[in-house]
């Protein structure tokens, strides 16, 4: 019975398919470990909101190794999350709309749960990051600035605020793993791309212990990866402002957000106006979202086909250039050659 139920799966495709479960598995344990957080993640009042996010650090029991996990394990999963849509890019695996776009989803809503995430601990960064979102709704005509004190429950950011973010980066997570299902139920209903980009439905094999095998044995060096992370360099992603608490009279000399938010800090800072640099970032996600309409392409994958290949590894190389340029000052010739990159972005798609 289990061997007639079991998932079928392509003969041929690698390592680079094990990626998608990983993420699930490790998006599940942030979840295991945010909950062990928010029971002892206490709010007495802003004024001593800083001291309280170290109280889990220094006298909660192995606090300090659960927090140490839960903000390297987003990273770390972010990474994840661009090597898995590398994959489906260069393999074509957006070819099923649903897939891509619900795996879109995915990504979208994980990059709004590090943002809440990141700004409950009330340090420098954390701030003047809510500062510059919430300031967005500014740009709506007329009743923007109201809006903007409805979400903020009051004339300044204040405990009211904290809460409702608290509060919404708890619940989102559900979503996430919803979307999650229906991604992994769609894809075992329309089966794997595989690397050749063939269609055979004879030379298939069992999900279950071929491709399983894999993901525990992946999942093992990944875990290695992270203990050492965490042991020899815990603080690797951090920046140095995330240790200061916030000081309401003193704008950071250098704001440089999360890497994972760099890129979008990077094109946001290269555009003056508010509004338009807030359309661009929604365009550059929105881009993504529509790489399965605008082209159809006559090979499967683009493994075949160097021209294509060399395109897709310079779009890397521009992307990385963007996050390298955005966490630099704004000045000559970093400004020049981010406002040269960003269109290069662009004009990719085009």
């Amino acid at each position: 019975m289990i061997k007639k139920n079991n998932i079928k799966i392509p003969s041929n495709i690698n390592s680079w398919w094990n990626f998608g479960s990983l993420i699930s598995i490790y998006i599940f344990i942030q979840f295991i470990i945010g909950f062990f957080l928010s029971i002892n993640y206490f709010i007495l009042n802003l004024n001593n909101k800083f001291n309280n996010s170290l109280f889990i650090y220094l006298n909660l029991n192995f606090g300090w190794i659960i927090r140490i996990i839960h903000r390297n394990l987003t990273s770390l999963i972010f990474i994840l999350l661009l090597i898995h849509l590398y994959r489906n890019i260069f393999f074509y695996s957006f070819i099923n709309k649903i897939i891509w776009i619900t795996g879109i989803i995915i990504i979208i809503i994980y990059i709004i749960i590090s943002f809440l995430g990141y700004t409950l601990t009330w340090t420098q960064i954390s701030y003047w990051g809510i500062i510059v979102i919430t300031n967005f709704i500014s740009i709506i005509p007329l009743f923007g600035k109201k809006i903007i004190f409805w979400i903020w429950g009051n004339f300044k950011i204040n405990i009211i605020l904290i809460n409702r973010f608290f509060s919404l980066h708890f619940i989102l997570p559900i979503f996430i793993f919803i979307f999650i299902f229906i991604h992994l139920n769609i894809i075992h209903n329309f089966k794997s791309n595989n690397p050749l980009g063939l269609n055979n439905k004879i030379d298939f094999l069992n999900l279950i212990p071929n491709l399983i095998f894999k993901d525990f044995l992946i999942i093992y060096i990944y875990i290695y990866i992270i203990i050492n992370l965490i042991f020899l360099n815990p603080f690797y992603f951090y920046e140095y402002d995330n240790f200061n608490q916030i000081n309401y009279f003193k704008t950071p000399n250098h704001i440089k957000p999360e890497w994972y938010f760099i890129f979008f800090y990077s094109i946001l800072r290269s555009i003056e106006n508010k509004f338009r640099g807030l359309i661009l970032i929604i365009f550059s996600i929105f881009l993504f979202i529509i790489i399965p309409f605008i082209k159809k392409f006559k090979i499967q994958n683009f493994y075949f086909n160097y021209w294509l290949n060399f395109k897709l590894i310079f779009f890397i190389i521009i992307l990385f250039f963007i996050s390298l340029l955005g966490s630099k000052n704004i000045e000559f010739p970093y400004f020049l050659l981010n406002k040269i990159f960003i269109y290069l972005y662009f004009l990719f798609f085009i």
